[in-house]
């Protein structure tokens, strides 16, 4: 594996400024005869990335390697998945060390090294975005949850998306409508559960398990208007109750002092606008689901005895 650093400049030849990622097919067309490319191969002024894939930078960079699978798979060749999505502020997607090229199904080329193929009849458009040419970022959101094969890790990534602004609902939804339908049933789950309301992983595994449950009916990311003139959105709420459920989306604020001084201050002005507050950290819904509903049942049940409030599950 080559070293990630930043690109640097390009190289230079005596026939003038070379891309860092060259072809020989490009080579051969910029006239260089093929005992140069040998030559330059041999020592080490070029090097080889991919079959008949040349860098002529000193370094092999993250772009350089994105431009390199694109050459090797042809002008209409898009990078989706993972590669294509790494670099766009996602918490849960990483650089790949494999990177993933849609091409269309006619064209004839093998997968090489560290660069994965998969043919399509339905290419999609490029992302209007800089750098190497990918695939739009629904699309490639989706080809990365076809991938996944946690449910948590498929909800994580939608929510994700779709709170950043890389895509709409409505697009994945489209995508999963003329995708194909193995290993499409995470990403099916993950658009239903973002639809209905849940804005994270572990938002939408609570609500899965309390619409199974014998609670009444709630709202998800709901607002709630404060006595002191503010207002506070809540994970769960039943409103007629006073009730607030929240799940601690992210494990790691438990341990910053400034995340859990906000959160009790929250708490306390919910306290005191007559709100019941439960919280509940992610790890127990994967550990301890039933005793989970059971909790919520349970204190659901105690605070209708205490308002003296019918409800029905």
């Amino acid at each position: 594996m080559y070293p990630e650093v930043p690109d640097a400049l390009l190289a230079q030849d005596r026939w003038g400024e070379l891309p860092r990622i060259l072809t020989r097919a490009d080579a051969l067309t910029r006239g260089y005869s093929r005992r140069a490319i040998d030559h330059r191969l041999a020592t080490g002024r070029w090097r080889l990335v991919l079959p008949h894939t040349y860098r002529t930078g000193d370094t092999l960079t993250w772009t350089d390697r994105l431009d390199a699978a694109l050459a090797l798979a042809g002008p209409e060749a898009l990078i989706t998945g993972a590669a294509a999505l790494a670099d766009q502020g996602l918490r849960t997607v990483h650089r790949p060390r494999r990177v993933l090229v849609l091409v269309p199904r006619a064209v004839h080329v093998r997968p090489a090294n560290w660069v994965r193929l998969r043919r399509t009849d339905r290419m999609p458009e490029p992302a209007l975005i800089p750098g190497p040419r990918r695939a739009d970022l629904a699309r490639a959101v989706a080809d990365l949850a076809l991938e996944r094969p946690r449910l948590d890790d498929v909800r994580a990534l939608v929510s994700q998306a779709v709170r950043a602004g890389l895509c709409t609902l409505d697009e994945l939804a489209a995508e999963l409508s003329t995708g194909p339908r193995q290993h499409s049933r995470n990403l099916r789950i993950a658009i239903a559960d973002l639809d209905a309301g849940a804005w994270s992983a572990p938002e939408a595994r609570a609500a899965a398990i309390l619409r199974r449950s014998n609670v009444p009916p709630f709202e998800q990311n709901a607002r709630i208007d404060l006595p002191d003139g503010t207002y506070v959105v809540v994970d769960f709420l039943w409103r007629p109750l006073r009730a607030v459920l929240e799940i601690d989306s992210d494990e790691h604020h438990w341990f910053d002092p400034a995340d859990r001084d906000s959160t009790s201050r929250r708490q306390s002005k919910l306290a005191t606008g007559g709100y019941s507050v439960m919280s509940r950290r992610p790890a127990v819904l994967g550990r301890q689901p039933r005793q989970f509903r059971t909790d919520v049942e349970d204190w659901l049940a105690a605070r209708a005895r205490e308002l003296d409030v019918r409800t029905s599950a």
